[in-house]
């Protein structure tokens, strides 16, 4: 007898070489059954905490596994110094056992055996093998070792014992033994009186005996148990073997029903089984989601015929699904009182379970002995139907990976009903409906962290709170595990864990709490996934990209939109992206940093730079295509530099406009991104790019940007077009940080950029004057004490752009000094201009300088006290910007309506039209909010005026 043996089918014991070995104290033993009795699986250090010690560890618990571990291996190894069975992997711990070295592995295998045997008609040796796998059995088994994955097994261990009994005794029933059978399945039932298979047995055995009445008996003590204690009735299987009983039926003769052909039992034993899992305590939210749910599964079981329930709940890991179909579950769990089946099918992980094992697993639920279970499919999922047909079961399908899993799992019966939860829709299943479970709101995560950590923490730090859920990206796993952490150590305030959440490289690492663990969560999905599945959602990750379409996924994993979408879907399904339109995708928070972590660790860094550098150039070549589809006749695209190949094309201004608006946040992140220090210095090609890409978003009017990055972005382009002589970038840089310092407010040394970069494009390129002309313009128009004439540069902006041919960058230079005529009061002089502007623009084509030529129209008319003229201007201003979709541009133009309606006498319309005006101005927070709310109230005011 060499090598190590275990023993867990009784009190845990080892073996070495024959000897028997001292296993330790009780934590000890709890380390080493939990890892026998995972098959010789890893099981990270993480996992083996939680099955010790439960869901919150000691800080101390790391390091007494690791001493339970030496202890264990100086025990249990011929040389700890090199152990061979408990063996250090992967970061955590396997113990690698021979087959049979396992009592419980022996055991599983002999009655794998019985059922061959039964199959090859054999059933003599199918009840040698049994007895065989009983006589392994040494009392309750794990006696003595802690902890709740022993209390777990123990309890499946339990469970397989007496289904061992069950299956022996009811094949000595079968081969006539009923005599030598009642006195054990007596013993059973009694010890055990809510199995109603092993009753069933026992007043088979005893009918045959020809002890009727004890048989009768014994029903009535089942049927008193299970009113008094359980409030329920006997299964129809029961009930029809008392009736047979009654009636003396000749079918449960003995020796009509020795051994069947067909191998199945005589009376078939079914018990309700009630297989849910416990339903969450402190569950929150999702209050719509589980009506929906509870309405559609009530409807089920109220009539024959028909289809059954069946309900889809997806999401991504994490999200809660298994949380929210078990409590939905539970809800109506009343209304199916024939039983509710229960089944992890493990669709995240490597290893699904496959329908056959299950199917298999729910027969013996619903009474069918193991060793009468057809080994062909087709018979086995005919009596699966069968035992379902007529019932009014619930069957809860956890966490399934596809609808091929799923679907031989399915009842044919509209009795019943069918929960599902997976991570992906499951896409060509038949079902009744899909709930698509997203994380929580705002105030679902807050209740649940209230309910969780205390009602008296948040009351204290209500603005750290909504930080903390925040951080958490709504997860439901993620603000549970914050909460547990919080309830377990009460002295903690929230602020003290939202700042170990703030680091962002270690947020992941703080979300996890005994067994609980978001990336766990995350990376059972991750690791089922292909290898070009998983690079794609490692890249997609790398920029700091708002939302991601095939465009710039095919830019970023340098492929084409195709293949990129194909990707890109394949992770949607996968619960690993979000998509909630055609064509976008975007990932949630903890997602996102998960997938970096393992770019990190998977991707060199040279592959990390070359996918900001293509998505660099992406964008760049999509404002171009922009700008050209905007003004066809600008010289800016091609006196910036090359044309850069690629990007997407546009149909008119309305496609370049919505193009542009969605692109343009993930653009100015992109470029912090590369221009971070931290990163290292960026590429002289890169910078060049982002500085191209950033002067054209200058010429943006409509968008609403953000200066503020743009004033360290710009010093950064500008540094390293200095040390590379780069006369164009530092051109670039120099519009960029003249515009920017002048939005902050911060004129001199805007008028020192606009200038510098004035002089070095009039000394490289007349073709790209103008635009730093009209940008020393701007700068002097903002400035109020400007040393300089606005005026003198916006003329000789527009003469510059008159000579370069580009009307279109005339008009935006001629609207700066309709602005500077209007700003002094000089709406006459501003007349002109404006009707100059108008033909500028049309004659470019462009939609937006001929809405914004008649909205200043309208604007000087009013000012020179003509507003019925002004309110014609600006209707066909709003008309196109409602065609054209001008926000911006709609809401400045409304405003200017009111206004003149106002004058006019029309109190009534400007109203109407100022609060539009409003909606809109807060929708894009600009900060013309203030005009639009003066301006109602002085309607107000002026219409209660007696």
């Amino acid at each position: 007898m060499d090598g190590l043996k275990i023993a867990v089918l009784g009190p845990l014991r080892a073996w070495l070489d024959g000897r028997e070995v001292q296993t330790g104290p009780a934590q000890q033993r709890a380390v080493l059954a939990a890892l026998a009795l995972r098959g010789g699986r890893v099981v990270p250090v993480q996992e083996l905490l939680g099955d010790i010690w439960g869901w919150d560890p000691p800080a101390s618990a790391a390091v007494a596994l690791r001493n339970h571990v030496s202890r264990l291996r100086s025990v249990l190894e011929p040389d700890p110094r090199t152990p061979v069975f408990l063996v250090s992997e992967s970061g955590g711990y396997a113990m690698r056992l021979d087959a049979t070295a396992l009592d419980a592995a022996r055991c599983d295998q002999l009655r794998a055996d019985a059922e061959r045997a039964v199959e090859a008609d054999d059933p003599e040796r199918a009840v040698l093998l049994l007895k065989e796998a009983l006589a392994l059995w040494d009392g309750a088994p794990l006696t003595g070792v802690p902890g709740d994955f022993a209390e777990r097994q123990r309890q499946r261990l339990t469970e397989t014992r007496l289904s061992l009994h069950e299956s022996h005794l009811e094949l000595e029933l079968r081969l006539g033994r009923h005599a030598e059978a009642v006195a054990e399945l007596s013993a059973l039932a009694e010890e055990h009186p809510v199995r109603e298979g092993l009753r069933s047995l026992e007043m088979l055995a005893l009918y045959r005996c020809g002890r009727q009445g004890e048989a009768l008996a014994a029903y009535r003590r089942t049927r008193r148990f299970l009113s008094e204690e359980l409030g329920i009735r006997p299964g129809p299987d029961l009930v029809r073997l008392h009736q047979r009983i009654l009636r003396s039926d000749p079918g449960l003769d003995p020796s009509a029903v020795s051994v069947p052909q067909d191998g199945r039992p005589v009376a078939p034993v079914w018990i309700p089984p009630a297989q849910l899992p416990p339903d969450a305590s402190d569950f929150t939210g999702r209050t719509p989601t589980v009506e929906q749910l509870s309405r559609i599964l009530a409807g089920a079981g109220g009539r024959p015929g028909g289809s059954p329930a069946v309900c889809v709940v997806h999401g991504m890991g994490g999200v809660g699904k298994t949380t929210v179909a078990v409590h939905a579950a539970h809800a109506v769990r009343e209304l199916f009182p024939d039983g509710q089946l229960y089944v992890d099918l493990r669709g995240a992980s490597r290893e699904p379970l496959d329908p056959e094992t299950v199917q298999r697993a729910f027969l013996r639920a619903l009474g069918v002995p193991a060793l009468s279970i057809p080994t062909d499919a087709a018979e086995r999922t005919s009596l699966y139907r069968s035992r379902l047909d007529g019932r009014r079961l619930l069957l809860l399908l956890d966490n399934a990976v596809s609808g091929e899993q799923v679907l031989p799992l399915l009842p044919a019966s509209a009795l019943c009903a069918a929960l599902i939860t997976s991570r992906t829709p499951l896409v060509g299943l038949p079902v009744t409906s899909r709930t698509a479970l997203e994380p929580f709101d705002e105030p679902e995560a807050l209740a649940l962290l209230e309910r969780i950590a205390g009602p008296d923490r948040l009351p204290r730090e209500p603005d750290a709170a909504r930080v903390l859920v925040r951080a958490c990206g709504f997860l439901p796993l993620a603000v549970r595990i914050a909460a547990s952490r919080l309830a377990a150590r009460p002295r903690w305030s929230i602020s003290a864990l939202v700042a170990r959440l703030a680091d962002s490289s270690r947020r992941l690492d703080e979300l996890q709490a005994g067994g609980l663990a978001v990336e766990a969560a995350f990376e059972l999905g991750y690791t089922a996934l292909s290898g070009p599945e998983a690079r794609a959602f490692r890249l997609l990750a790398v920029p700091e990209a708002v939302e991601l379409t095939p465009g710039s996924a095919a830019a970023l994993l340098d492929t084409t939109e195709d293949c990129a979408e194909e990707l890109m879907e394949s992770l949607a399904n996968a619960g690993l992206l979000e998509s909630f339109e055609p064509g976008h995708y975007h990932y949630h928070d903890l997602l996102r940093l998960f997938a970096r972590h393992r770019a990190l660790k998977t991707d060199a860094p040279q592959e990390r730079k070359a996918v900001l550098s293509r998505l660099a150039s992406f964008h760049l070549a999509g404002m171009s295509n922009a700008l050209g589809t905007v003004n066809p006749h600008t010289r800016l695209l091609t006196a910036m530099g090359p044309h850069i190949p690629g990007g997407p094309r546009f149909k008119g201004y309305d496609d370049a406009h919505g193009w542009v608006t969605n692109e343009i946040a993930g653009m100015l992140r992109l470029a912090v991104q590369m221009a971070d220090e931290s990163a290292g210095p960026i590429h002289s090609d890169d910078a060049r790019v982002l500085g191209r890409t950033l002067a054209l978003l200058t010429q943006v009017n409509d968008y609403g940007l953000d200066w503020a990055p743009f004033v360290p972005l710009g010093q950064v382009l500008l540094d390293e077009a200095e040390v590379g002589d780069d006369l164009p970038a530092l051109v670039n840089a120099c519009a960029i940080l003249a515009l920017a310092h002048a939005a902050a407010g911060e004129y001199e040394q805007a008028r020192g950029f606009a200038r510098q970069g004035y002089a070095t494009a009039r000394s490289q390129d007349p073709d790209i004057r103008h635009h730093l002309a009209q940008i020393q313009g701007v700068v002097a128009a903002m400035d109020p004490n400007s040393v300089d004439d606005p005026v003198a540069h916006f003329a000789n902006a527009a003469a510059l752009s008159r000579d370069a041919g580009d009307s279109c960058f005339e008009a935006q230079c001629v609207l700066g000094l309709v602005s500077i005529h209007l700003a002094r009061g000089e709406a006459a002089e501003a007349l002109p201009h404006c009707h100059q502007m108008l033909a500028l623009s049309e004659t470019a084509g462009s939609a937006f300088g001929i809405a914004l030529s008649l909205r200043h129209l309208g604007q000087v008319l009013h000012d020179l006290g003509r507003p019925g003229e002004a309110v014609e201007y600006y209707e066909r201003a709003l008309a196109l910007c409602d065609e054209h979709y001008m926000p911006a541009q709609r809401a400045r133009t409304l405003l200017g309506i009111a206004r003149a309606r106002f004058v006019d006498g029309h109190r009534p319309e400007a109203r109407a039209s100022a609060v539009e005006a409003l909606r809109l101005l807060a929708e894009l927070g600009d900060a013309d909010q203030r005009l639009a709310s003066e301006l109602i109230e002085s309607i107000d005011a002026a219409s209660h005026v007696p």
